[in-house]
């Protein structure tokens, strides 16, 4: 029975549990005995199971648990004791009682005045040496989320949104109007650095990787599709792939962590799973868009030094209800085993073994009334396994060593694109096939065809990570070191695009087959070594932390200028505690925290390695009727997109933090600034080609007996420039805001809880680069295309996103009906977009021989030059601001049998005003803009 034991925090009562056994064991037993049965109930009659129930005597002991039905059974010899009930959550009991005259005791506990304060169903603002938030199981068990990307509400600045189970959820921190993708999967992609740098860490094991190279032809060439919207590369980890159902605990740190984390630029999400024993727990889930069923349980042995944990979940979406065309399916299945073993020289070693499996499946159809074809479709299917290792030694002697540990990650994914397409060509098309440069003939497709593709990836991510922890005290000051090493591995063995390339999905791509596997791996190694020193002088509490990592990216060759360099990326966090005094018999206590640090980001194998480009011109395109004298021939020139320039991208953070604790309330505020100049986006790029045009006018089509031979036809010779993509660092985006939290203590009486939270956020977008167009005029110009190229400082719009929202929640607990619920008025104060005026003159000009001269406006003036300087519209620079919304949402759960049924429901969005606005003189009404959003929920605890 002691696997449930409930653990006992205080030392006495521990004390008193031990020496009760010893005596148990060592009392002697008499010839009659009699049984005594003990039942144990809190206030209002509720069973109270783990209560650790003492009977003693003058001359015996004993000691028992109570079982989920609250009671506890003896065989003692008749007499008087005196019963004592514990348990961590109540009131310490003490009664005497005489078993000669009674054998049934119903004994009634009072609940601690903190129990109540414990129930917390928010995210809870850490007050350690950096800003995050903690999400409890409590917490994530009243949101009642269908996957993670729910929990964002939680963070301050979130607010609660329909889910998007149809396409990529990209997590944002501190961020605000990050242009995102349209339903068709085409938008910008230019910004996402942020999500890319958000490091997800499950246990210690990373979910990042940088391999993924999971992507359509069309969605480089920004082609809109259905499709596009499930893909996932060098955006980080899509949240609709992480159950939350085997999730104990949550921490979101989005100010300055830890140099041991590194590779990142915005945040770090840390996730725990459940451990140790837990009776069996089925979940059913349904709402609007998805049904969800899980069920897990743990284990461990009777010294609880053994512990399994196994949990499996299903989740099937649709965007729409009614559609049953398109849908997401998701499966998880997770193994957790952990041991501990106490060494005869008084060190620990602990060992943590998490083995899990994940299948995301994003599966459309086309729609047989508009397609008629009834072929169109596509699949997305990932399938995610992961090994993780943690072997930690700690020493329990005072010494310098403490502890060390290391942990070991391998993720390996197999992940398949398959897409089936009817094509349907205009015209008699040719298509070229050449994968080198040079002169090569093309062919004439069928006019119509089926056209079938894979994309076959197989990421292989393997994690390191070796840590070492060091104490010393020199009079005051206490002194914690730790020093580490981590490394990263990533390759992906898969096929790629595998093809017809006699039937390509789309004949205007620019792109040909490549082996995923023929690819470098991507390796990282990084050092790291962090020093926190903690004093007190008075009354006064100082706490200094400062870290240093140096990371190095391997495995390129010696033109990438990342070659043989280590990025050191310094951090400080400082937190002062001020002395505590009393307002109205309570205890406050006020915290200041500072924190500054550098945070890096190395470019992921899409953007180290990205497809080369084919530039096909059709220099003779000769159509007969007679398909056995037809000839088209392309010149190929094939264009290497790589940037060896490529450098991390550096993100520079600064915050401050107040922390206020009175009593049971709280309150956090946090100013922050961050700035990244150097994030990752695809900026054009101009090359040069030379091509022949032949002149097939004096071919007489009746006389023609074979092919015609290219050697006998006259031709022209042209030189021209085009643009094509490269992966640059080339986005600003600049933060700035204030978050705040308020939670108060539980009201007496009505046991409701209030809590206030919400931010401010300001985010700039720009492009820190110039960037290469063709200008206005896409005319030709005596029969050839446009000749020359403009260099724009400012052409894409500086961006500012500004946005205010606050949540109030009251949430209300009832332990005599054990029912919760609570009500949360969501706020969006303003929302304001705003584009900086642009400059359409260019800085500079590229000509037909590829040379980047000056660009004169004067001196263009009459010119073809002239075409060259963009006209800009004065409205796109006014600013877009929306006023106040308002979202009420309502959450209830009520458990029945002892906490063994709990049925929970939602109603988001159940009361909306949004106020309306004028817009260039209308005025646009948002009434009825949103319906709400409906689920319930049921658990059992068996």
């Amino acid at each position: 029975m002691l696997k449930h034991f409930t653990i006992i925090t205080q030392p006495t009562q521990l004390t008193i549990i031990i020496l009760s056994l010893f005596i148990h064991c060592f009392s002697y037993a008499q010839k009659t005995s009699s049984s005594i049965s003990i039942k144990v109930e809190n206030e209002y009659g509720q069973a109270i199971p783990t209560a650790v129930v003492t009977l003693k005597s003058d001359r015996d002991a004993v000691l028992e648990l109570t079982n989920d039905a609250g009671v506890a059974t003896f065989r003692v010899t008749p007499d008087n004791y005196l019963l004592e009930v514990q348990h961590i959550s109540y009131t310490l009991y003490t009664q005497k009682i005489n078993t000669l005259t009674q054998s049934t005791f119903t004994i009634r506990m009072k609940a601690e005045t903190n129990q109540l304060e414990e129930v917390i169903i928010s995210a809870k603002e850490g007050t350690g040496l950096t800003s995050s938030s903690v999400i409890n199981r409590r917490a994530m068990q009243h949101l009642q989320p269908s996957s993670f990307a729910d929990l964002m509400e939680l963070v301050p600045g979130g607010r609660s949104k329909d889910p998007y189970l149809s396409g990529v959820n990209k997590i944002q921190l501190r961020e605000v109007g990050h242009p995102g993708l349209s339903s068709s999967g085409v938008g910008s992609r230019q910004y996402d650095t942020s999500s890319l740098g958000t490091l997800f860490v499950v246990d210690g094991a990373q979910l990042n990787s940088g391999a993924n190279l999971q992507y359509t032809y069309n969605y480089i060439d920004n082609v809109g599709t259905g499709l596009n919207k499930s893909i996932n590369v060098s955006s980080g980890v899509d949240m609709r792939t992480i159950s939350t159902d085997q999730i104990e605990k949550v921490e979101i740190i989005r100010g300055i962590p830890s140099v041991e984390y590194g590779n990142l630029t915005s945040g770090v999400v840390k996730i725990t799973k459940k451990s140790g024993y837990s009776k069996w727990n089925a979940r059913f889930k349904a709402d609007g868009y998805s049904k969800l069923f899980a069920v897990n349980k743990g284990f461990e042995s009777k010294d609880s030094s053994f512990k399994v944990n196994v949990g499996l979940d299903y989740l099937n979406a649709k965007p729409e209800p009614r559609n049953d065309l398109e849908s997401y399916k998701r499966i998880t299945g997770a193994l957790r085993l952990s041991k501990d073993k106490n060494l005869d020289n008084g060190g620990l070693f602990s060992w943590v073994s998490n083995l899990s499996y994940t299948a995301s499946i994003d599966d459309a159809k086309s729609d047989p009334d508009i397609d008629l074809t009834g072929v169109n479709k596509y699949k997305v299917d990932n399938q995610f396994y992961s090994l993780s290792n943690i072997f930690t030694y700690e020493s329990r002697n005072e010494s310098f060593f403490r502890s060390i540990e290391l942990q070991t990650t391998f993720n390996q994914r197999f992940d398949k694109i398959s897409q089936t397409k009817f094509v349907q060509l205009e015209g008699a098309t040719a298509l070229p096939i050449s994968t080198v440069g040079g002169e090569y003939d093309g062919f004439f497709p069928s006019a119509n065809y089926i056209g079938e593709s894979t994309v076959d990836g197989k990421p292989l991510d393997i994690f390191a990570k070796l840590i070492s922890s060091f104490h010393y005290k020199v009079a005051t000051v206490s002194t914690d070191i730790k020093a580490g090493i981590d490394w990263q591995y990533s390759k992906n063995n898969g096929n790629g695009q595998v093809y017809d390339i006699y039937k390509p999905l789309d004949p205007k791509s620019s792109y040909r087959n490549r082996a995923y596997k023929d690819i470098p791996a991507y390796v990282t190694t990084a050092l790291f070594a962090e020093h926190i020193s903690s004093t007190k002088f008075g009354q006064h509490g100082l706490t200094l932390t400062l870290g240093l990592r140096g990371s190095v990216m391997q495995n390129v060759s010696n033109e990438f200028t990342m070659n043989g360099k280590m990025y050191i990326d310094p951090r400080v966090n400082l937190q002062w505690s001020l002395p505590s005094f009393t307002v109205a018999d309570k205890e406050a206590r006020v915290d200041l925290t500072l924190g500054w640090g550098q945070q890096r980001l190395f470019p992921d194998l899409n953007l180290l390695y990205p497809e080369p480009y084919y530039k096909d011109i059709q220099q003779l395109n000769y159509f007969h009727s007679n398909p056995e004298y037809r000839i088209v021939n392309y010149k190929t020139t094939v264009f290497d997109a790589q940037n060896k320039a490529l450098t991390p991208a550096l993100n520079n953070k600064l915050e401050a933090r107040l922390d206020l604790n009175w009593g049971f309330h709280q309150l956090t505020l946090t100013v922050f600034k961050e700035k990244m100049s150097n994030g990752f986006r695809t900026m054009n790029d101009f090359g040069l080609y030379n091509y022949k045009r032949y002149d097939t006018s004096g071919i007489k089509h009746d006389e023609v007996t074979s092919v015609p031979d290219r050697e006998d036809l006259p031709y022209q010779e042209y030189n021209e420039n085009f643009l094509y993509n490269v992966s640059r660092n080339g986005s600003r985006t600049d933060k700035e805001g204030i978050e705040f939290q308020y939670s108060s203590n539980r009201i007496p009486v009505i046991n409701t809880r209030i809590t206030v939270n919400g931010a401010w956020f300001r985010t700039m977008y720009d492009n820190s680069m110039p960037s290469y167009k063709r200008g206005k005029s896409d005319a030709n110009v005596n029969g050839k295309p446009y000749p020359y190229l403009g260099l724009y400082d400012t052409m894409e719009p500086k961006s500012k996103y500004e946005e205010l929202n606050s949540n109030l929640m009251l949430d209300t607990y009832i332990p005599k009906l054990d029912l919760q619920f609570s009500t949360s008025f969501q706020f969006n104060w303003y929302y304001l977009r705003k584009n900086e005026p642009l400059n359409g003159m260019p800085s500079h000009y590229v000509d037909l021989d590829g040379q980047l001269l000056p660009y004169d406006a004067e001196q263009a003036k009459g010119t073809l030059l002239e075409q060259l300087v963009i006209p800009q519209n004065g409205n796109a620079s006014k600013a877009t601001r929306k006023p106040m919304l308002m979202d009420v949402n309502l959450k209830l759960s009520k458990s029945f049998r002892n906490k063994q049924i709990t049925v929970s429901m939602f109603a988001n969005k159940l009361f909306t005003y949004y106020a309306p606005y004028v817009v260039n003189g209308t005025k646009v009404n948002r009434k009825g803009l949103q319906d709400p959003y409906f689920g319930m929920e049921i658990n059992f605890n068996l």
